[in-house]
């Protein structure tokens, strides 16, 4: 789960109770018949993983399940079907292909992305990728002035652009940022994510880590697959390290 992001918890069967641990830090959580939500504040970013254990009303075992609601720097789980009565062989049959036919999926696309990080970079790259023409180019925009960084960050930003290269059907996104560490401690990038206004979810292609000495500046570029559609709007881009220290940019727009 994320900082003001909801979590929604759903049940096969009636709840006679739920106990959620640090439930006073969290800026919502109901509960239902047969489900409950929670929605992290902003303190419990740097917080230890909180426990939630569900009671069922029916007697049957189990008679209840314990979560650990981890916060993460960006990633939320939107959605947890809980399953726990019997289902047919065929049912998990069923699961089991869907699972498999997804994981397919995912290494093709891997397989496609470090295909494309294995060619030519730079102008090369995009003419390769079908991006960069007699009637199509990137363009480039300062967003210094516009992007807002929320507390408790764990860099300051500097400067930062952004920049945008494609059409209706395929196309790049990229941000780049000067950023300084005031820590004590490096920072090397772990992960990006771009959120919009809408909740949709734009993740990085891959890329060399980047690393930023304690108390030394640094440039971070980050890039996304995007339509010119998709570029639309303004998002919200987070970037974090291993130990979930993270800077979050609001405001971030595409030429």
């Amino acid at each position: 789960m994320t900082p003001d992001l909801t979590s929604n918890f759903l049940f096969d069967a009636k709840l006679s109770r739920v106990e959620l641990e640090g439930r006073e830090h969290f800026r919502r959580a109901v509960e239902a018949a047969d489900s409950f939500m929670v929605v992290p504040s902003e303190a419990m970013r740097d917080m230890q993983p909180q426990r939630v254990t569900v009671y069922f009303a029916d007697g049957a075992a189990p008679a209840s399940l314990t979560f650990l609601l981890v916060v993460h720097p960006a990633r939320a789980a939107r959605q947890v079907d809980v399953i726990r009565k019997t289902r047919p062989v065929d049912f998990y049959k069923q699961k089991a292909w869907d699972a498999d036919a997804k994981a397919q999926r995912c290494e093709d696309e891997k397989a496609r992305l470090l295909a494309e990080q294995g060619g030519p970079g730079g102008l090369r790259g995009l003419r390769a990728a079908g991006l960069l023409n007699e009637m199509r180019g990137v363009a480039v925009k300062d967003i210094s002035r516009y992007v807002r960084t929320r507390p408790q960050a764990a860099l300051t930003l500097d400067r930062a652009w952004s920049s945008s290269a494609g059409n209706a059907e395929k196309g790049r996104v990229a941000v780049e940022l000067e950023l300084r560490n005031p820590g004590m401690k490096s920072w090397t990038l772990a992960g990006a994510l771009l959120r919009g206004a809408r909740g949709e979810e734009l993740t990085p292609l891959p890329d060399t880590p980047v690393s930023i000495l304690p108390g030394a500046p640094g440039r971070v570029m980050v890039e996304f697959e995007a339509t010119t559609k998709q570029a639309q709007g303004a998002y919200t881009l987070t970037l974090w390290d291993a130990d979930g220290r993270s800077v979050i940019l609001e405001n971030v727009t595409f030429p």
